[in-house]
């Protein structure tokens, strides 16, 4: 089963069904001719009294889940050398179901194989079987068997449908035959009023495989189109232009929706947040951000609060980065926000409060920058006149590569007398 794209894009699970018990006897009412136009005639369905009591009880018992009790009944069917055309059929066909429920997938199929290799089903039980051996096939991954079962399906039954367009685009989306599934898909969506979501999932996932994201984009404002407070067709759209690089597109898409009171939940705030991030625009994205926490749909929680400070250093807001900041260190489990906070705090000139803070990142741990946390709180002692405690930090940074050099020149000038400058924000 392909993996890609299912992180931003889900595909759908095959439902199988199974005919129901009714073939075994013939009933008052002709059945509903389901194929019309099948080239196979439709043979008599006919087993013998001791046949039908046998493997109608088997199938009450499968039906019932009872399958280890109708197994030998389906069994002792099979083994009678003088079983009918139709009972034999019927008790393979049965036989595929245990077995599929036993998920014994490979004795499941060549049972129901066999059923249909027999040719002794009606045709609505016949054909229907066969639409099932392909579903069988697409989940065991027998995708090249699949193709073929339907082929022989739409040859035999001259059938169409949505639904197996559906099945056909689905095989050829995991044969990563992704334009034969777009076309495949597009079918199927125009060929019902309401085609199912996972259709839609796959037809988006082939459009991404190939790029294709201003197609991907056209098919999603047709449905936008017939339901324009739909979120989920709105974010979707969003989505596509992310993956386009069209940051402002799909800024303009959320943030008209937000207008429009759609946009209700945490996740789409972040969303929009990380969009305005991107494009550049720090300032909104901090805006819009502070505005769900404050409603109370984004939870004030560490990741939140965490990008509320990243968003707000980035505005260059260093009041709003430090208390998002505060609130995360609070929540953090490790010291990586705590060494921004120090940062942030050290340029905001409240040197003791920064020295807590990258104290407080060191003895958390798990840091990324531990080299650069050493040398900012040397600079801190240095700039405090604590020059033994500067240099102790100092020469601790020298252990990281990443800061050895900074490490070096602070040592160098102060063992020469010389006074460390205070550098400026990066």
């Amino acid at each position: 089963m392909k993996v890609s794209l299912l992180a931003r894009i889900a595909l759908c699970a095959t439902v199988f069904l199974f005919a129901s018990a009714g073939a075994l006897a013939a009933k008052k009412d002709a059945p509903v001719n389901e194929y019309p136009n099948a080239t196979r005639a439709d043979p008599k369905a006919d087993m013998s009294s001791k046949e039908q009591r046998d493997l109608s009880k088997a199938t009450d018992l499968v039906n019932d889940g009872n399958n280890d009790e109708a197994l030998p009944l389906i069994e002792k069917a099979l083994s009678n050398p003088k079983i009918g055309p139709y009972a034999h059929a019927f008790a393979q066909q049965l036989l595929g179901r245990v077995y599929w429920d036993q998920e014994k997938e490979d004795q499941a199929i060549a049972a129901t194989a066999k059923a249909i290799e027999l040719d002794a089903l009606p045709n609505n039980a016949h054909f229907s079987l066969m639409y099932q051996l392909a579903q069988m096939q697409v989940q065991t991954e027998k995708y090249p068997d699949a193709l073929a079962t339907i082929a022989r399906y739409e040859k035999e039954t001259g059938k169409e449908s949505a639904e197996l367009f559906a099945l056909k685009g689905n095989i050829y989306y995991r044969l990563d035959k992704f334009q034969e599934a777009i076309d495949m898909m597009k079918r199927a969506v125009s060929a019902t009023d309401e085609p199912n979501e996972s259709w839609n999932q796959i037809l988006m996932a082939s459009l991404f495989e190939l790029d294709q994201y201003d197609e991907a984009a056209k098919i999603v404002q047709a449905q936008l189109a017939k339901k324009p407070n739909d979120i989920k067709l709105i974010k979707q759209l969003a989505t596509i232009y992310v993956n386009a690089d069209k940051y402002p597109q799909a800024i303009e898409v959320l943030s008209k929706a937000k207008s429009e009171g759609l946009i209700t939940k945490a996740e789409d705030y972040i969303q929009l947040t990380k969009l305005y991030a991107n494009a550049d625009k720090p300032k909104d994205a901090a805006t819009n951000l502070k505005e769900g926490i404050d409603k109370g749909i984004v939870p004030s929680d560490f990741d939140s609060n965490k990008l509320l400070g990243d968003v707000c250093s980035q505005a260059e807001d260093d009041p709003c980065a430090i208390d998002a900041y505060t609130k995360a260190s609070a929540q953090a489990k490790d010291g990586n926000v705590d060494y921004q906070l120090g940062y942030m705090l050290y340029y905001a000139e409240r040197g003791a409060e920064a020295k807590a803070a990258l104290e407080r990142a060191i003895q958390k741990g798990g840091l990324h920058q531990e080299g650069e946390t050493y040398v900012l709180l040397g600079d801190i002692e240095s700039y405090a006149g604590n020059d033994a405690a500067a240099m102790a930090a100092w020469t601790k940074a020298l252990a990281f590569p990443s800061a050895k050099e900074m490490a070096a020149q602070r040592i160098k000038i102060s063992r020469s007398g010389g006074k460390l400058k205070r550098s400026t924000k990066k």
